[in-house]
């Protein structure tokens, strides 16, 4: 898991992979108020953009979820979103299966899962061994406008 701002990105891409270097900078090239929500093509279909408008939930009303094939940047646009992060270990027990043709399986509870909270210009890279719970909040229910780039991990 990398957490990082936009606001340092031109001065720290230089200790990216190229590959991650590609995504972060389509986030930051991009008039990204612009755009629908709805998917956007990066890299064929092996890196792309979901712009998505949510309502952020409890813990208890939002389950973590892990993927196999695919890494994502969680970057918030507007409003502010915790995220839940837990590398897996052999603790962790999916409530849903891996489901490949969606590439995620599903948890419940975590042991000592880490909050993060973003703010605007903020972004969270998840690789595959990360668990992670996004759209959470930790006051009242609030509206959030993110992009979340998903990268096939066989570009790595």
């Amino acid at each position: 898991m990398i957490v990082g701002s936009m606001e340092h990105w031109a001065s720290r891409r230089k200790f990216a992979h190229p590959v991650l270097r590609k995504a972060i900078d389509y986030l930051a090239k991009t008039d990204l108020g612009m755009l629908e929500v709805g998917k956007y093509p990066i890299w064929g279909g092996d890196m792309f953009a979901l712009v998505m408008e949510i309502k952020t939930k409890g813990i208890a009303d939002q389950p973590a979820e892990k993927h196999e094939n695919f890494l994502d940047i969680h970057y918030l646009l507007q409003g502010k979103e915790t995220i839940g992060w837990k590398m897996q270990d052999d603790n962790c027990k999916p409530c849903q299966s891996y489901n490949p043709e969606e590439d995620f399986a599903l948890f419940a509870g975590l042991e000592e899962e880490s909050l993060v909270k973003l703010k605007p210009g903020m972004f969270m890279v998840l690789f595959p061994e990360d668990i992670h719970r996004p759209g959470l909040t930790e006051a009242a229910s609030s509206d959030v406008r993110k992009v979340v780039v998903k990268i096939n991990r066989n570009l790595f």
